[in-house]
């Protein structure tokens, strides 16, 4: 019984250095890199002209 207790704690603790990784992984996208635009903020303009360009091409009459 000792010994599943032990796995659980491991598990949590595994659990806890990912969340960790994942968030310093989302801080540095979100950073911008020499006075350049972040990661994020290239995705979401890219994003905002793609969506634009597909209302455009739904406006269009057939």
């Amino acid at each position: 019984m000792k010994f599943a207790a032990r796995g659980l704690r491991q598990a949590g603790q595994s659990m806890v250095e990912t969340l960790v990784i994942a968030a310093i992984a989302t801080a540095l996208m979100a950073m911008p890199i020499d006075g350049s635009s972040s990661v994020v903020a290239l995705m979401l303009k890219a994003i905002k002209t793609a969506f634009s360009k597909f209302m455009g091409a739904i406006a269009l009459p057939i």
